[in-house]
């Protein structure tokens, strides 16, 4: 048998590696059958391969190759990993109560099945690894300041979701940001963070430049955008990210934010960031003061097409869009947020 390895093109900028089994086959003395030789080729086919390309939408509009990412708006979930894989446990063992303490009840595929395209992780680091559920390394948590961290499953699961979801998506750009954290866990997560992200993409990489136009990104198959804050001090491809938030921290209300509530917060801003557009806008569409499910409720459905008026405001006011639009709870109205991106988005490219 005669084994060799190559590689095809399958449409919609996929490859795939495929094995090719040459055997050569001899009826045995023994057959009944006169003796003859065939030849039989048996093809295996992998896992796809995302490869490189010409750009032609970006995470499904049309005309977006041209932008640089900073003119570009993404669809985000809140505390992404808080909920994606069920329950949250403290470090004691004990199930963590979800109402303050799981921000979402989708998995990471799901959620980029749903059109998010940003995600707001928080971490931790464990030494060592026990049962089924504990796995050492860096692990997604949400941390609340007065009962302490809930513990999710590893960073190295939800990256490896985002890269087959990009393998078969080559459109796809995604952008990660890592945040909060306990500070007892500062030394491990930048001693590892660096590694534990690079070895977790194989189908894409991440991207060095905070902010290249995207059909590089794209055509490069460099399609990932990996921030860090909160005194992580990120090493390259990771960047630092200082962006300006909206976030209010107000009680709910049925009557969510208005574009006027938006434009404050981004005039309050001293050092006016909202005009410098190395600075991504991020518009925090989510309230506090109830359980997290239910204030999710307030500000979906069609109080997302709000931010369609705030980011032509926006654009009018500091000539950039916004940027980032982190939600709880994703997929919990009858309206996607991905939907209103996309039409923001094409405002965008109109604009830009």
């Amino acid at each position: 048998a005669v084994v060799s390895t190559q590689s095809g093109h399958y449409g919609r900028g996929l490859s795939s590696r495929f094995i090719v089994i040459l055997i050569d086959s001899t009826f045995s003395q023994h057959s009944m059958a006169p003796l003859s030789s065939w030849v039989a080729m048996v093809t295996v086919l992998l896992l796809p391969e995302a490869v490189s390309g010409t750009c032609k939408t970006v995470n499904g509009v049309h005309g977006a190759c041209k932008l640089r990412l900073n003119y570009f708006t993404l669809a985000g979930t809140h505390n992404s990993g808080a909920g994606a894989y069920g329950l949250l446990y403290w470090y004691s063992g004990a199930v963590a109560p979800s109402c303050n303490i799981r921000n979402q009840d989708k998995s990471i595929t799901q959620q980029l099945e749903l059109g998010i395209r940003y995600f707001d992780f928080d971490l931790s680091y464990l030494s060592s690894s026990s049962g089924s559920w504990w796995e050492k390394g860096l692990v997604l948590v949400h941390c609340n300041g007065v009962v302490g961290c809930a513990y999710s499953r590893s960073l190295k699961r939800a990256l490896r979701e985002i890269d087959n979801f990009m393998a078969r998506t080559p459109d796809a750009v995604v952008a990660i940001r890592f945040k909060d954290h306990p500070s007892s866990a500062r030394a491990d997560i930048r001693n590892h963070l660096k590694d534990e992200v690079l070895s977790s993409f194989t189908h894409v990489q991440v991207n060095p430049d905070p902010n290249p136009y995207l059909k590089d990104a794209i055509n490069s198959n460099k399609r990932v955008f990996v921030y860090a804050n909160g005194g992580f001090a990120p090493r390259s491809p990771i960047n630092e990210l200082r962006q300006v938030e909206t976030y209010f921290g107000s009680s709910a209300s049925d009557t969510c934010y208005t574009v006027n509530d938006i434009l404050s917060a981004l005039q309050k801003d001293k050092y006016n960031r909202a005009g410098n557009s190395y600075y991504p806008v991020q518009v925090d569409w989510y309230t506090t003061g109830l359980c997290l499910w239910d204030e999710a409720g307030y500000c979906d459905g069609k109080m997302f097409h709000r931010l369609v008026d705030i980011n032509k405001m926006v654009v009018q006011k500091y000539h950039r869009p916004i940027n980032l639009v982190p939600i709880d709870y994703a997929g919990r109205g009858p309206v996607k947020l991905s939907d209103v991106v996309k039409e923001i988005n094409e405002y965008n490219v109109k604009m830009f």
